[in-house]
């Protein structure tokens, strides 16, 4: 009986990612090597023009394309009535009103901004001003504010303002803020301005959301918390919201600080769209010193060399989606959700490489895995359609931007001499 209540005991823990195994165990940087010239040599995909535009002319696409009635009602656009009746004048009294949902089209409205901001002779430069200039009017400003900061009507079930779309698509609103407070164009200026008031009202409401979670979510989709994170503290620094920094820095180190052995071969779920793994090694990797950030990793992510770490160095199943059966729709948001983890995937590979001290053998092994996971990304970009077209795009400049080094931690300065004024300077990730 004793031994096989040990076989058991051994039996759940293998299930649960428990066994003892390289998992957290310090690397070797002799087998780092080696293991680094088994990787297929893979230039960071090229990101040319027509691939701008194929991202850009995506998003564009479905941003004044209203979202459809989600299951769970929030009143945003769909007010709460025995038949629901979209909001009149919703495109005047609304401003993320079209993809999918509210997050994706912040996130696609700060993907065009980037681009513009990055290419300011895009082809579809127009089509990107137009959104700038139609959805930032005063009547969308003011309208969008009124949702979010208005009590939940009756019966709303949590609907109305305060905890819709808490923390993934606060992240991001805050995100484009930030970013675009230094753009280097009228447009984009325009749009970090119709949003300050917005953005700061998030922000401390984002702050004691943070003081006061209790478990951070470790899912690999919109829910997890460590990737929001990273997206409202890249929009925290160039905007220079100390507070919100701070509340991110403390509650980063509090929540993930003594996090050993991931469960990497849990990876990649049905649906998931982000790594958990990976996103919390990231955000770790800009909060914690180079050397402690190191000596934090060999404890949370298996040596790259490992079995069960090479969930990262392949390429993403999408062959179990069936796109032609009564569910099709649901199996193309399965397929979007995969194609953009290779991207997501990519980019946290790099935001760890940089995190680390320079000569730790393990850098160039992050940057060619980035590589190949981008690659794969870009070799499946069409395939989920419309169901894709709204997050994967997004995605993948995430994936580019990383591309041009570590996040800024600053405001980008003024050009010119002191006194001059004069406009902003690129941020050093073109974001």
């Amino acid at each position: 009986m004793r031994m096989l209540h040990g076989f058991l005991t051994l039996s759940l823990l293998a299930t649960a990612g428990m066994m003892p195994s390289t998992a957290g165990a310090q690397s070797d940087p002799a087998q780092v090597a080696a293991y680094l010239k088994t990787l297929p040599a893979t230039p960071a995909p090229a990101f040319d023009e027509m691939r701008r535009e194929t991202l850009a002319a995506a998003s564009i696409s479905c941003a004044d394309k209203p979202e459809a009635m989600p299951s769970n009602r929030n009143n945003y656009l769909w007010q709460y009535e025995k038949s629901p009746q979209l909001l009149e004048g919703y495109d005047r009294n609304r401003i993320f009103f079209g993809c999918s949902d509210w997050h994706d089209a912040v996130a696609s409205t700060w993907m065009l901004m980037s681009l513009l901001k990055q290419d300011p002779k895009i082809a579809v430069a127009s089509d990107i001003k137009d959104i700038a200039a139609t959805h930032f009017r005063k009547t969308n400003t003011d309208g969008e504010y009124a949702f979010f900061t208005a009590p939940a009507p009756p019966g709303a079930g949590g609907g109305g303002g305060y905890n819709f779309e808490m923390p993934y698509g606060y992240s991001w609103l805050i995100k484009l803020w930030g970013e675009s407070k230094g753009s280097n164009n009228a447009d984009g200026r325009k749009v970090a301005t119709a949003l300050t008031p917005l953005a700061k009202w998030m922000s401390e409401k984002y702050v004691f959301y943070l003081y006061n979670l209790k478990f951070p979510l470790r899912s690999g989709v919109e829910t997890n918390t460590a990737f929001a994170m990273g997206l409202a503290l890249d929009g925290a620094d160039l905007g220079d919201d100390t507070t919100l920094h701070t509340a991110i820095h403390a509650n980063a180190l509090r929540l993930f600080g003594k996090d050993k052995s991931c469960t990497t071969n849990f990876e990649p779920q049905n649906s998931d769209m982000i790594s958990s793994c990976l996103s919390e090694a990231a955000l770790m990797g800009r909060v914690m010193e180079p050397a402690d950030f190191a000596k934090w990793l060999d404890a949370f992510l298996p040596p790259v060399y490992s079995d069960l770490f090479q969930t990262y160095a392949q390429d993403v199943d999408t062959s179990h989606t069936n796109t032609t059966g009564p569910d099709a729709e649901v199996q193309l948001t399965w397929e979007s959700h995969k194609i953009s983890l290779l991207f997501q995937r990519a980019a946290e590979l790099l935001a760890i490489s940089y995190g680390l001290p320079k000569d730790d053998p393990r850098v160039p092994v992050f940057k060619e895995l980035a590589s190949i996971e981008a690659t794969h990304g870009y070799s499946k970009l069409g395939d989920a359609g419309y169901e894709g077209e709204h997050i994967v795009p997004y995605y993948a400049v995430l994936y580019e931007n990383a591309t041009q080094g570590p996040a800024p931690t600053a405001p980008p300065k003024p050009r010119g001499r002191p006194g001059q004024g004069g406009d902003a300077a690129p941020a050093a990730d073109g974001n």
